[in-house]
């Protein structure tokens, strides 16, 4: 294992070491990073290596953009003007096999330098996406199509994006992390997994503004995927997303299938587990199947969010797409907001099944800060669970409770549905 000191890394939190780190990353192998707090711009991991933090150690993200990766590094990288991301990454691997990150240090992206008070939201004590000068990064830590991934037991915090981005990656395993945000930002999700295969994601503890923990199958900056995010195992994990998703599923084109997600804690979250396969107006969205939910509890404002597309004003989608299989089981959700699942034009939603789940509705907080209710177009908010333009959805052995102050009118309210079954399940249903 090759140490940092003997390249002429200085742990002052001053020095800046990104070509003292780097070199020792070329001479092959692991290395060690010691304790104390080491400055450094982008690292690129190579094969058969990666970064060991001690206890103690810290990577502290450089505040100067000349110290990061030009935007055209790789073909896989991307920059979003829109959410005033530069693509620089203060970690990464492209196309590298046998690469890890473990340890028991930190890796700090320093987010409060690029977004801070100076950039605050409108609608409350949030922060804004800052102007694109201020050259805020991209994904703190990001792979781009490599093979057998470890990342365990290290601690990343307050990243100013994305803090975890595996893209097009295959034979991913991360475990034991603590991933902790600055819950005021937008866009500072927990783990991104998007068109991977064969990935588990266990024991790990986010607390973040933006999602914890999202599913994607957007293939286009990649050259070698086929689209498809698949074969996935998340489990035994508390989540927190203060003004999004515990779990989130959607964005691209492709198709996420094969999941399964069980023994989670999501926890004073703005929304729980949320699936949405088109986002904005363009795109074909992404189709998803074979998902399975077990032993969950939710803590949110509002448990489920499931819907082909995210606003009834959208234009059809150009290339069917469709929600299928998609299984819950043993579930407690404690929220004040209902939930919905939505179909939508030239798309089928099918085979949705809730079992052995208790909802327990407490009176909505109107005072709450948080940021929006994602009650988008459903026209009868009066139901604990709207549902409308699906088939074959199973209730069964599901109880919903109310506490004095909740004003719904009906548990379960289902508009043009083909079938919507409820077997031992305490609830009002009521049809349109």
């Amino acid at each position: 294992m090759r140490n940092i000191l003997d390249f002429g890394a200085v742990g002052d939190g001053v020095t800046l070491n990104t070509g003292a780190i780097q070199a020792a990353i070329d001479a092959g192998g692991a290395v060690y990073i010691p304790a104390g707090v080491f400055v450094t711009g982008t690292l690129h991991l190579k094969s058969g290596g990666g970064l060991y933090l001690d206890h103690g150690a810290v990577l502290k993200a450089s505040h100067r953009r000349a110290d990061y990766n030009a935007v055209d590094y790789c073909p896989q990288n991307r920059a979003y003007e829109q959410e005033s991301m530069v693509g620089t990454h203060l970690i990464s691997a492209v196309e590298q096999e046998d690469v890890f990150i473990a340890g028991f240090g930190t890796v700090d992206g320093e987010s409060n330098f690029w977004v801070n008070g100076n950039h605050m939201d409108r609608h409350g004590d949030f922060y804004a996406m800052p102007p694109l000068e201020s050259n805020r990064p991209g994904q703190m830590i990001f792979f781009a199509e490599c093979k057998n991934v470890r990342i365990q037991d290290v601690r990343l915090k307050k990243a100013p994006f994305w803090h975890l981005f595996f893209h097009g990656c295959e034979n991913v395993q991360v475990r034991g992390l603590s991933i902790m945000g600055e819950r005021r930002q937008w866009t500072n999700d927990g783990i991104d997994i998007d068109c991977c295969k064969n990935v588990t994601v266990s024991d790990c503890i986010i607390d973040t503004g933006d999602d914890a923990i999202t599913l994607r199958a957007n293939s286009a900056p990649l050259l070698h995927s086929d689209g498809i995010c698949e074969n996935v195992v998340i489990e035994n994990c508390v989540l927190t997303s203060y003004l999004d998703y515990g779990i989130r599923m959607g964005v691209g084109d492709g198709l996420i299938r094969n999941c399964m997600i069980s023994n989670i804690v999501i926890k004073d979250s703005l929304n729980g587990i949320g699936i949405s396969c088109r986002y904005g107006p363009e795109g074909n969205g992404v189709s998803v199947e074979n998902i399975k939910l077990q032993n969950l509890t939710v803590e949110a404002h509002n448990a489920f969010e499931m819907r082909m597309s995210a606003s009834d004003s959208h234009p059809p989608f150009t290339e069917h797409r469709y929600m299928k299989d998609i299984d819950f089981d043993t579930v407690n959700v404690y929220c004040d907001r209902g939930s919905y699942l939505i179909g939508f034009d030239n798309s089928t939603v099918s085979s949705v099944s809730f079992r052995n789940m208790r909802m327990y509705f407490r009176g909505e907080d109107t005072e709450n800060g948080r940021y929006r209710c994602n009650w988008i177009d459903v026209r009868d908010k009066k139901a604990a669970f709207y549902i409308r333009r699906a088939g074959d959805v199973v209730f069964e052995n599901v109880t919903f409770e109310h506490a004095e102050g909740s004003d719904f009118v009906c548990d379960i309210m289902s508009e043009s549905c083909e079938k919507v079954q409820l077997i031992r399940t305490n609830a009002v249903h009521k049809s349109l």
